[in-house]
């Protein structure tokens, strides 16, 4: 029987998502909501429209396909999303892409025979393929069998996830994954629920239980300027890591993303920055020395 997730976007040649040249899965669905998220339109489960205006011609098509959303003045192009069903007809019919659908439909046999395209860059620089989103382990099944394919064919496999999931998604996923690259957001509880809007005492207990597993793990802390990189929040995040009591674990401090504003105004949503900048590599090498210091384990950024 063939499994299917919601799939945004596969990213070929991808550097930043483990080591080597990778394909990178990026899935639908996530129940964090991170207010820096810089994937927002993976965030609810189910297909969106983005609207670019910078790219339309305004010609109208999209009104004479839905006129109840869509409609053209002489400046601009108006998308009413109240009601919207995202059936994609009206992106179908956009000739410039202003109109695009966000999310698709694929199964996992069509998605590895994507993936297999690139075999020699993968075998030839280490890399493989990451599964990413959204939270890519709200579709275990999907991640599962797709990596199992990939393991068959020699191909190696990572995933990124914030672990907010049960744990029997993990173990569904665990046979077939070389790489968890896990994320670790805030240390304190109650700042977690304000700016992610969930605790965080089910990502801190599967990293611990993960960690116990043979697999390989890099824990993921995005630094946001004002949110998590006080000497208290850094302190903070190395007794966590010194809990996993596993010198085999590393760490990756992830610098601020501020160029996600467009994401959020294509799909509707109101963005929050944080910094018009991001960290140099002087703030980001004290940020891991204190890591480094505090908990002896290896850290990058």
């Amino acid at each position: 029987m063939s499994v299917k997730a919601k799939v945004t976007n596969i990213s070929r040649c991808s550097l930043h998502d483990g080591p080597g040249i990778r394909s990178v899965i990026y899935l639908k669905g996530c129940a964090l909501r991170c207010k820096w998220c810089h994937n927002p339109e993976t965030l609810i489960a189910g297909s969106q429209i983005a609207y670019l205006p910078d790219k339309c011609i305004k010609c109208g098509r999209c009104v004479d396909i839905c006129p109840k959303h869509h409609t053209v003045n002489e400046n601009d192009m108006v998308f009413l999303r109240d009601g919207c069903t995202s059936c994609g007809k009206c992106a179908e019919a956009c000739p410039t892409g202003a109109l695009s659908l966000i999310g698709e439909d694929r199964e996992a046999e069509s998605v590895f025979e994507e993936i297999k395209k690139d075999v020699e860059y993968y075998k030839m620089s280490g890399g493989g393929v990451t599964f990413s989103g959204g939270e890519c382990l709200l579709s275990p099944d999907f991640v599962a069998k797709t990596a199992e394919k990939c393991k068959a064919e020699g191909i190696s496999t990572a995933v990124e996830s914030a672990l907010f999931v049960p744990w029997e998604n993990i173990e569904k996923v665990l046979p077939y994954i070389d790489l968890f690259l896990t994320d670790l957001k805030i240390p304190d509880r109650e700042k977690h629920i304000r700016y992610t809007g969930q605790p965080n005492d089910i990502i801190i207990e599967n990293l611990k239980r993960l960690v116990m597993t043979d697999k390989q793990v890099t824990v993921r802390i995005p630094i946001i300027p004002g949110v998590n990189d006080s000497q208290n929040d850094l302190e903070s995040f190395a007794e966590i890591l010194n809990s996993l009591g596993d010198p085999r674990v590393t760490v990756e401090l992830l610098k601020y993303n501020y160029l996600a504003g467009t994401k959020y105004s294509m799909i509707g949503e109101k963005y929050t920055s944080f910094s018009e900048k991001t960290q140099d590599d002087k703030e980001m090498f004290r940020y891991c020395n204190i890591i480094s210091e505090k908990t002896g384990l290896k850290c990058s950024f």
